[in-house]
């Protein structure tokens, strides 16, 4: 009787023992579950929060107001926090003439943040982001704006530092007016070699952003270009590089071997204009021959002009005879096993047309429209008696040229379109065609003969050029940039 009394004494214990357990257990996990339901609400409000101070610094930055308030709420467990030493950014034009580089603009960037338990939310740059456990998401956009080759990019820059906790509201101002940074004809490359004008051209232009958000720019720059987007780990920066674009329009006549760089193109039958004169310097224009070249990969292009014996000379002191012209042109891709596609003419009138020679005083100057419909040539020929710059009987060595060919685009041009040997085209529509065959960037070259200077001599001060083309709509060249910088103070309380 005793002992059966002793068990249940001994049970109730358990039992009361094991429900005071069991009640602090749910009150623990209960307290923890509550806290972190407390932080994510924290946190989810300081999100909108900052997405309306984003909204609010936009108007004063950008100049639509003086001053905007905006009420961040309760801090909960956490508190804001405006640095107006986070982070930097740097725009740098590299090679913008031969190996020079420019730092266009360089400042630091600020930030406003919210803190609570391992989870920060940052106004930076226009733009708000959320890091957490170790990573960055953006929560809305910088002000990074890219379009066809155009950067908008209004630097807006927190300038005060604060602190503050409890029931926060933040008042944004204007310290100073909008700095425009480029364009601005007031500044100069460090060469003093031209002003920061648009259109920016030679070489590449390149983003850098300094932020502990590094990793979030850096997926914003991957989402609104295709340009070269790199992070540093080490020193937590993103970068985007972007490819400038040469002007459109005229060009110097480059020295021999040198070249008109065709950057950005479309694809597809995109050159709209391309024509050149030269004239010559000294000694004679006898068996002269000019061309432009491209080799790129596989493929190579050649549009070569002769001009024969006995016109070159005194063409325009001695009644300018109306002596045949020839032009070839050639273009081949060792990819394929079919060999040189060649064309050409050795009847163009040398007074007259698209391809002809004409008079600057008593100077022979040779006139070539690339892209004129009245100029023809015929398939499957090749006249030019002169060295060009490719060697194309060894380039195809000895392949027969496709017989019919086909030149397969469509467009204005009237592609899809097959050619038997001896059927003619315009040289608008070889230009257009065989350019379309490479890509987005290459270089047309120069090349003429024979010899380097000796009886050949072009002028090349007084010659030049024409090429135009419809630009690529990706996302990885620049051609126009415009940049401000857009200060503010934010203040707690």
């Amino acid at each position: 009787m005793t002992n059966r009394a002793q068990a249940s004494n001994i049970g109730l214990v358990l039992l009361l023992a094991l429900t005071i357990t069991g009640a602090g257990v749910v009150v623990a996990v209960g307290s923890s579950a509550l806290a972190d339901v407390q932080d994510q609400t924290s946190t989810d409000r300081a999100e909108h929060a900052m997405t309306l101070l984003d909204a609010r610094t936009a108007v004063v930055g950008l100049g639509e107001g003086s001053v905007q308030t905006v009420r961040l709420g309760r801090s909960g467990g956490g508190g804001y926090t405006a640095d107006a030493d986070s982070g930097w950014i740097e725009i740098t034009h590299t090679n913008y003439s031969d190996d020079n580089t420019e730092t266009i603009y360089e400042a630091s960037l600020g930030a406003v943040t919210y803190r609570s338990s391992g989870t920060e939310i940052a106004y930076q740059g226009g733009g708000v982001w959320r890091h957490q456990d170790g990573g960055t998401t953006m929560v809305s956009p910088p002000e990074f704006h890219y379009r066809g080759t155009t950067l908008t990019l209004p630097v807006i820059r927190v300038r005060s530092s604060d602190t503050a906790g409890g029931d926060v509201t933040a008042t944004i101002r204007r310290p100073d007016e909008m700095n425009r940074v480029y364009p601005n004809e007031d500044v100069w490359y460090g060469d003093s070699s031209r002003r920061y004008l648009n259109p920016v051209t030679n070489g590449t232009a390149s983003v850098t952003v300094h932020s502990r958000y590094y990793e979030g720019w850096a997926d914003y720059f991957r989402t609104r270009t295709t340009g070269n987007v790199s992070v540093d780990e080490a020193n937590r920066t993103a970068t985007v590089v972007l490819e400038t674009t040469d002007p459109l329009g005229a060009f110097d006549f480059p020295e021999k071997d040198e070249s008109v760089t065709v950057r950005g193109i479309q694809s597809g039958h995109s050159v709209t204009d391309f024509e050149t004169s030269i004239k010559k310097d000294k000694g004679t224009f006898n068996n002269l021959y000019v061309s432009f070249y491209v080799e790129e990969g596989d493929r190579a292009y050649e549009a070569v002009v002769e001009v024969p014996n006995g016109i070159g000379n005194n063409y325009c002191t001695g009644g300018a005879d109306d002596v045949p012209m020839t032009m070839d042109v050639y273009y081949h891709d060792e990819s394929t096993t079919e060999g040189v596609h060649r064309w050409s003419n050795d009847t163009i009138s040398s007074n007259t047309g698209p391809v002809q020679l004409a008079c600057d005083g008593d100077d022979t100057v040779i006139e070539v429209d690339f892209t004129s419909p009245d100029q023809n040539l015929t398939y499957g020929e090749s006249n030019v008696g002169e060295e060009t710059a490719i060697d194309w009987d060894d380039r195809d060595a000895g392949a027969p040229a496709p017989d019919p060919t086909t030149f397969a685009h469509t467009g204005e041009d009237g592609e899809d379109t097959t050619y038997d040997y001896g059927e003619a085209e315009t040289l608008r529509v070889l230009t257009r065609h065989y350019f379309a065959m490479f890509g987005s960037e290459f270089d047309v070259r120069v090349d003429h003969g024979p010899g380097d200077r000796g009886t050949t001599q072009i002028d090349n001060s007084a010659s030049g050029g024409t090429l135009q083309y419809e630009r690529a709509d990706g996302g990885s060249y620049l051609t126009y940039l415009h940049v401000t910088e857009n200060n503010v103070s934010v203040d707690l309380g």
